[in-house]
């Protein structure tokens, strides 16, 4: 099974969970991409660790925003995405008119690049969705509360924080379960890291990831157990 196929699974797992109306569903699909990378997208080589003489010649960049503010919930999940999909990520920047406008680049195989690129875009609709679904729910249960920006903008953003720290923490629980069964994996190749380590040697200071506070447990706490409620049983993965 190719990069295609796993993508034209997913997609369509999240039409489904779309159309259903099942939030479960939708979250599922990001680990469901990720099993069926390792399951039919790596190779003995890969498993073992031994590079091939072509991989560093196939190591790229894929650009994955175009240049623009970047939230801080845009870089999180590009760090959730490329520790889980083989593939590091870094920014550009560039000066329009009088502002720095960034953007997030993957870089890695080429095989592997379109996989996380896209696993980053369907992420990103995923969270809007579900987010502006808590922020309305919210509205719809707290009839008192007047409907303004500073309060939707806490519930967003509380919300995000908590779904994005459950999806990376049942990301962390299922690398450990494939480590089970696939002993020497290495998420990201060597080759990649080391590549990684000989292109990022001259540039200076990282940009720290700040995140904004919780300032609304309940939305953090929602988006905590959305994002950790993962279930590998509600679809069959096998080519019809």
């Amino acid at each position: 099974m190719d990069n295609q196929k796993i993508i034209r699974k997913i997609r369509g797992l999240l039409a489904i969970a779309q159309d259903e109306k099942n939030d479960e569903e939708s979250q599922s699909a990001f680990m469901l991409a990720q099993k069926l990378m390792l399951q039919y997208g790596l190779d003995a080589s890969e498993l073992t660790g031994q590079s091939r003489p072509d991989e560093r010649a196939a190591i790229q960049e894929e650009p994955v925003t175009v240049y623009k503010r970047l939230y801080w919930w845009e870089r999180y999940l590009a760090q959730i995405i490329s520790q889980n999909f083989r593939v590091k990520y870094f920014m550009n920047t560039k000066t329009i008119g009088k502002q720095a406008k960034r953007q997030i680049v993957f870089y890695g195989l080429v095989k592997d690049l379109e996989l996380a690129k896209e696993m980053y875009l369907l992420a990103y609709e995923v969270l809007l969705f579900h987010s502006r679904t808590f922020v309305n729910q919210y509205y719809q249960t707290h009839a008192k509360q007047a409907r303004n920006r500073y309060v939707t903008e806490s519930l967003k953003t509380s919300y995000l924080r908590g779904f994005l720290s459950g999806l990376d923490e049942r990301f962390t629980e299922q690398v450990a379960q494939l480590r089970e069964s696939y002993e020497l994996l290495v998420l990201i190749p060597e080759v990649v890291e080391e590549a990684y380590r000989v292109l990022s040697s001259q540039w200076g200071k990282a940009l720290a990831l700040q995140a904004p506070n919780v300032n609304v447990v309940e939305a953090y706490q929602e988006g905590y157990q959305t994002g950790k409620q993962i279930d590998f049983t509600k679809r069959t993965l096998k080519e019809s």
